[in-house]
């Protein structure tokens, strides 16, 4: 079985996350914009799919085989409001309450999703390194999985908790957030708690002890987002208190620059990351040795490792220890996700982006070799959230049951790229042929299938672009 290894001192965290799985070529004419021919039958299922690695079951699946395309997690059907990667399982809350798990467990191992015994009213889920946290509407939080380091809190270290327990003296509670032997949760008068691995400042409390109860984030208010990382980083963006311009704020572990203060030492409580050229963020996220953050503009930054490309750009085996710029303003992407080495970005138009590690086929675009930026996943539309897992991925998906091929008569191949993606389509092979009528060079001549035949997501659609015959055109 893999296992995560903990930044700086390298050191295993124990165990796995608690249980929680051929038509012919159809002649087309020139038409508007690709994007605007977009049809379907919207079919509402709020579905969780998967893909990346799957040696644990954790993509839900009913099998161990990885996958480099998505597909759905059996067994949940319609329903799903949010999952959460962990660094082996998974998580799922639906919209009746109930949590439902799959992959590593602590006794055994699913790769079919179960439900989480005696959880009801769930609005959020959190999953871990090897241990998981359910956030309920009345404002508690509860905890299951390995507790070697407190990170249950239930007041007691040591030990595997089966069955939830509600974590002790929380109430008011608004997010919560999981990570490598932590764990954070944000209340609704602004301040952060931590309870669990203490011993990189993860705790935010000025000392390096664990503790089995949440503790107060020193100096940390009017905060509105937190992420806890694989690695012992940990984040928290926070207003003034009297405008909505907002701030990064970074505590914890630093062996990769995760925290971006140009250093690699550590932090026992937060410290405000600098340089960042955006005064309003939307979303941050903490992987296992690196830090992103996505301004309101759609601008992306990022720190820490970089060796596989998960800051976005060109891979560097030297850390990036200040924020750097990695997407323009204007990138349409509205969440971040942040795994062990890739990272996944949900755009406004519900498809999603995905850079990094792709080993795993963890990036879902149909492959595992490496690349420079940011790739679609192939084929996924009305996605909602996504959630980025050690080498894995999790998406909820408001997925039409099917969808219709729309007519790309006219349009340049990328065009067409973008018309099918819309759709939730996927180009497959682009054919040449002379165009005799001239009306078609450079552009699509016939595509198969044909314009309006309804399909699966994740279908391929290909296409014939027209080049000038052997005679002058007219």
């Amino acid at each position: 079985m893999k296992v995560l290894r903990r930044s700086r001192r390298s050191t295993r965290l124990a165990g796995c996350a608690a249980l929680i799985l051929a038509l012919a070529g159809t002649a087309v004419g020139g038409s508007p914009s690709a994007l605007a021919r977009v049809t379907g039958p919207v079919v509402d299922q709020n579905a969780a799919v998967s893909w990346g690695d799957n040696e644990n079951g954790q993509l839900g699946n009913g099998t161990t085989d990885g996958s480099v395309r998505y597909g759905g997690v059996s067994g949940l059907g319609s329903g799903v409001v949010q999952v959460s990667a962990g660094a082996f399982h998974g998580l799922a809350v639906t919209s009746g309450g109930t949590v439902w798990a799959w992959g590593g467990g602590t006794l055994t191992s699913s790769s079919t999703p179960v439900q989480v015994l005696g959880l009801t009213g769930v609005v959020q889920v959190a999953a871990g390194v090897s241990h998981s946290l359910a956030l309920r509407s009345d404002g508690t939080v509860w905890a299951w999985g390995f507790n070697q380091y407190g990170q249950v809190g239930d007041g007691v270290t040591g030990g595997v908790r089966l069955t939830p327990v509600e974590v002790t003296g929380l109430t008011g509670v608004t997010k919560i957030s999981a990570g490598g032997g932590f764990s954070l949760a944000l209340r609704s008068d602004g301040t952060v708690w931590a309870w669990g691995l203490g011993s990189d400042g993860e705790l935010g409390n000025g000392t390096t002890a664990n503790s089995p109860i949440p503790v107060r984030i020193t100096g940390l208010a009017h905060v509105t987002g937190i992420s806890a990382g694989f690695g012992g980083a940990a984040l928290a963006t926070r207003t003034n208190g009297i405008t909505v311009l907002t701030s990064v704020w970074a505590w914890g572990a630093n062996d990769s620059g995760q925290l971006g203060d140009g250093t690699f030492t550590s932090h026992l409580t937060p410290e405000r990351v600098t340089g960042i050229d955006t005064s309003y963020i939307a979303s941050i996220a903490a992987g296992q040795r690196f830090t992103v953050a996505l301004g309101t503009d759609g601008s992306v930054w990022g720190w820490g490792a970089d060796d596989s490309g998960q800051l976005g750009n060109t891979p560097t085996s030297n850390p990036v220890t200040r924020p750097v710029q990695t997407i323009g303003m204007n990138s349409g992407i509205t969440q971040l996700s942040a795994g062990q080495d890739h990272v996944l970005a949900l755009k406004s138009n519900g498809t999603a982006l995905a850079w990094g590690g792709n080993s795993n086929g963890q990036l879902g675009n149909g492959g595992t070799a490496s690349t420079i930026g940011p790739v679609q996943v192939s084929g996924l539309a009305g996605a909602s959230q996504v959630s980025a897992g050690a080498q894995f991925s999790l998406a909820v998906v408001a997925r039409p049951a099917l969808t219709t091929v729309p007519g790309l008569g006219g349009d340049t191949t990328p065009q067409a790229g973008q018309a099918l993606q819309a759709a939730g389509l996927v180009l497959g092979t682009v054919n040449t042929a002379a165009d005799n009528s001239c009306n078609n060079i450079g552009t699509v001549m016939s595509q198969n299938p044909a314009a309006g035949t309804a399909v699966s997501f994740g279908s391929a659609v290909s296409i014939t672009i027209g080049k000038r015959p052997p005679h002058p055109c007219p």
